[in-house]
Order: structure tokens, then C-alpha cells, then sequence
């Protein structure tokens, strides 16, 4: 029961490897056990959702070299809606950071053909200014696994 527990508190914190990569390339901002809304419509091999909202909690971070975050789905805490160089700027997926928290919106049928429609991930948590001023870019667009996709949806991936 004590190790679940541990678990459970666990869940939205940023894993203590990626906090101490993070760390090493100059930490800008962390945030961990943050809510996090899930926006899905489409249809991916499994599921299909008109309007699908979902809640749970996740982590991102900002260093000098990259941006990172945390969706832990099915309690995979090391499972990554995004983890990429701030100079990435080609895929489906697009990243805005703003005052009011993360979003991520990625078109799926661009992950990959298989799939149709949209998701949306909220991570709302207040990043000050001082914050915004000192990343490289406030938008940019990324690729993403189809795994992700996949386990984000609430569908395990067929090997």
C-alpha cells in the first residue's frame, strides 16, 4: 500500500532524471503537477471521439536547450507530449507558451495518415513574464510519435 501511495503522489511531477537533465542545461522554468485538459476529436485506430475532454495531471519545463512535457497516461510518468530543441519548427504539432500555461495542438492525420482530426493539450499553470522573456521563442511547431498518440487517446498501440 506504501509504494502505491508513493506512486500516487508521484503522478504530474516532473521525473527526478529529466529534472536533473533539465538542470544541467540551465533550467529556465519547471512546473509539475499541473492540470492538464485533454481536447481530442477524431478518430485514431480504436477510439473515435466527437468531442472528447479528459483531466490529468502532468509537468513541463523549459531549459536552454529544449522544451518538455509530461502527459502520464495509464500512470507512465516518463511518457512526453513533447521534448524538443527550441529551434525545431517542422511536424504536425505546434507549441504556444503564454502567460496562462502551455498548449499544445496537434493534427493528427499529419502524425500519421491513419489517424483524422485534432488534439488539444491544456497544461494551465501562470508563467511570468520574466519567464517569457527569457525563452527563445514562445511558438513552434514539433513532430510527434504516433505512439503518443495512441496512449494519449487511451489506446494501447498494437506492437
Amino acid at each position: 500500500m506504501v509504494g502505491f501511495l508513493r506512486i500516487l503522489s508521484e503522478i504530474g511531477q516532473l521525473p527526478a532524471d529529466l529534472r536533473a537533465q533539465l538542470e544541467s542545461e540551465g533550467v529556465i522554468f519547471t512546473a509539475g503537477r499541473v492540470g492538464v485538459v485533454r481536447h481530442f476529436s477524431g478518430h485514431v485506430p480504436g477510439v473515435y471521439s466527437a468531442t472528447g475532454v479528459s483531466r490529468y495531471q502532468g509537468g513541463f519545463g523549459f531549459s536552454n536547450a529544449r522544451i518538455v512535457a509530461t502527459f502520464p497516461a495509464r500512470g507512465d510518468a516518463n511518457l512526453r507530449s513533447i521534448d524538443c530543441s527550441w529551434d525545431t519548427n517542422e511536424g504536425p504539432a505546434t507549441a504556444t507558451v503564454t502567460d496562462k500555461g502551455l498548449q499544445i495542438e496537434i493534427d493528427l492525420h499529419g502524425v500519421d495518415p491513419a489517424f483524422s482530426g485534432s488534439m488539444k493539450l491544456n497544461y494551465k499553470k501562470k508563467i511570468p513574464d520574466e519567464v517569457l522573456q527569457k525563452l527563445p521563442t514562445t511558438a513552434l511547431r514539433f513532430r510527434v510519435d504516433p505512439v503518443f498518440v495512441y496512449r494519449a487517446a487511451g489506446v494501447k498501440p498494437k506492437s
